[in-house]
């Protein structure tokens, strides 16, 4: 049975009734309702894969922008701070699936796959959007119909994940994420140290250090680094700090000063100054607005 958009956006409906961010049973599967806009938020992208139901988002990443929404799914392979935007017309929410990347999960199925590496060190992109296709939309109603139903979910939701996954893998831009599992070496390096910088964000980070663990020179680690985030390795440093203080200041209900020694900032004026140059407001005065996230 090949279902459709709309019976996704009609199960998304009724799993989730009002504004909300629901962490399903389905490891690393959550849902997403939205029922107003915003424009032009920062907000950290984790590795997912996102497939929309109704309404658009707008991904700003230096001077690109990627737009995805029932038509088009959305793939982030490494933490990425962007600017976003939710365009969301009245009585018509934004609904979507957000399934985090496991690499464990890509490497089984291009295992299976028996797929031979490109062998390539040129960097490609770290997001892409992609045509939502027919079997994508199969396998996300079916994820849905098993979250509802709960008995099948333990068994058949982490399937359908998988399946979503492969067919990501088999899609028109699916070699990106295959570049992430082994056939890229400088993507997967830069990817490793992403990952350092987000486990260590407060600690001191030289670019000497960092450039040692991606096994380059400065400055090929910073123009491999900036071909990956379109941003330099201080500036995503910067960026992950802040969110991170927001992070502490809205949900933990940190003081402003406090919020900033804790992510590293020595000089709590410098933190309020750059807090306020991103978010655009001090920390002093954000409020809590978690559904921005989304």
């Amino acid at each position: 049975m090949n279902y459709t958009i709309e019976t996704m956006k009609d199960l998304l409906m009724e799993l989730l009734p009002s504004d909300m961010k629901m962490q399903t049973s389905v490891n690393g599967v959550n849902l997403i309702r939205r029922e107003t806009p915003y424009e032009a938020v920062p907000l950290v992208y984790k590795p997912e894969i996102i497939l929309m139901a109704q309404g658009t988002k707008n991904v700003y990443l230096g001077d690109k922008i990627y737009t995805y929404d029932k038509n088009n799914y959305f793939v982030v392979t490494v933490p990425l701070p962007v600017i976003c935007e939710a365009i969301i017309k009245p009585g018509e929410p934004l609904l979507g699936i957000v399934i985090e990347i496991d690499p464990k999960i890509i490497g089984e199925i291009i295992t299976d796959m028996n797929t031979a590496p490109l062998n390539r060190d040129q960097i490609s992109n770290s997001l892409f959007r992609a045509e939502m296709s027919e079997e994508i939309i199969d396998a996300a109603v079916r994820l849905l119909k098993a979250i509802k139903t709960k008995d099948d979910t333990e068994i058949l939701g982490p399937l359908y994940v998988k399946e979503i996954i492969f067919k990501v893998l088999r899609g028109e831009h699916g070699e990106f994420l295959k570049e992430l599992a082994y056939n890229n070496r400088n993507l997967y390096q830069i990817s490793r140290v992403i990952n350092i910088i987000n486990e260590n964000f407060s600690d001191p980070l030289e670019m000497q250090t960092l450039a040692k663990e991606a096994g380059m020179s400065v400055s090929a680690f910073n123009n491999n680094f900036r071909a990956v985030t379109s941003t330099s390795p201080l500036q995503y440093i910067k960026n992950i700090r802040l969110h991170r203080a927001k992070e502490l200041i809205q949900i933990e209900g940190e003081k402003a000063y406090s919020a900033a020694s804790r992510v590293g900032y020595e000089s709590s004026s410098q933190f309020s100054r750059e807090y306020k140059r991103l978010f655009g407001i001090t920390p002093a005065r954000d409020k809590l607005d978690v559904t921005a996230t989304v």
